[in-house]
């Protein structure tokens, strides 16, 4: 038993160890590619998105950030017994942030 205990610690830590710089990396290129509504073409020439393929890019972000925040949560994180008070203290920012993100999205659909 104390065996799967140590397994579901280590896995918990590995989990917290990527996760901060995944939600920091999924948010900011969200943020990124929200202020912007133009891309580049074959030729490389820059053309505005077209409305439908910036809204489904769009999803396709917001549903990578809610999976980072349903991992975290399905890993009790933050916890200060599996990472230091300031690593959880920055990864419940994190979350904050992403959850909030996800909830503008959400109330602009």
């Amino acid at each position: 038993m104390s065996k799967n205990i140590t397994i579901e610690h280590a896995t918990r830590e590995q989990i917290a160890e990527f996760l901060p710089d995944a939600i920091r990396l999924a948010v900011s290129s969200y943020r990124q590619f929200m202020r912007t509504e133009e891309d580049f073409n074959e030729r490389g020439e820059i053309v505005k998105r077209p409305f439908s393929i910036h809204h489904k890019e769009a999803k396709v972000a917001i549903s990578h950030i809610e999976l980072l925040i349903k991992l975290a949560k399905w890993a009790d994180l933050p916890d200060t017994t599996v990472i230091g008070d300031a690593e959880a203290s920055y990864l419940q920012g994190l979350m904050t942030k992403a959850e909030a993100e996800v909830e503008a999205y959400e109330e602009e659909e």
